[in-house]
């Protein structure tokens, strides 16, 4: 039966952070159109403190009028890699500068309408050197036990998909989970 076939596409849209595109696609001796929204790289980061305790934020987001808790997360700019995202990402949003980062894994985050891929990592050996939060950054951060975080992130319904993953991967490296992975 063969693959899928993108035949064309079309930019409808481009902006500071996300673009739209249609994408004719034809697979089995039909065709459809989908609409991708493209993204690109971003990264998320779990920062656990010497002490076991993990620094989260709460983060006022428009499109959902609320506050959420997540964890650390940004966009990588043109020339930058993910991992220089995460030590930049870091630093501005809850003033630590990582000692050490370490790939937890790379997700897609909504396959079904985007191109969106999300690099998680862990930081560990933080050195507090002060926040600089972008200006339409609203957030405060908080400081958790690693279990405490997972549990109140998931207690708030709909909870943040990417810190769900992010923490869950984060507890599955520290054997918290029953397993270990790495």
């Amino acid at each position: 039966m063969g693959s899928p076939r993108i035949v064309s596409e079309e930019w409808v849209y481009h902006g500071r952070r996300v673009s739209l595109k249609k994408v004719l696609v034809e697979w089995a001796g039909r065709r459809f159109l989908r609409e991708v929204v493209a993204f690109g790289e971003a990264v998320a980061i779990v920062p656990e403190l010497g002490d076991g305790r993990v620094v989260l934020l709460e983060q006022y987001r428009p499109p959902v009028d609320r506050w959420v808790l997540e964890v650390p997360a940004g966009v990588v700019e043109p020339g930058e890699s993910p991992a220089d995202t995460a030590r930049r990402e870091l630093v501005e949003e809850t003033g630590y500068e990582p000692g050490e980062l370490e790939k937890l894994g790379s997700i897609h985050t909504t396959p079904g309408y985007s191109d969106e891929v999300l690099h998680i990592y862990l930081a560990t050996r933080l050195r507090f050197v002060g926040s600089r939060p972008e200006e339409y950054e609203v957030l405060r951060t908080r400081v958790l036990k690693p279990v405490e975080a997972f549990r109140e992130v998931v207690s708030r319904e709909p909870s943040d998909a990417k810190t769900v993953v992010a923490l869950t991967l984060y507890l599955l490296k520290r054997g918290v989970l029953g397993m270990r992975t790495g």
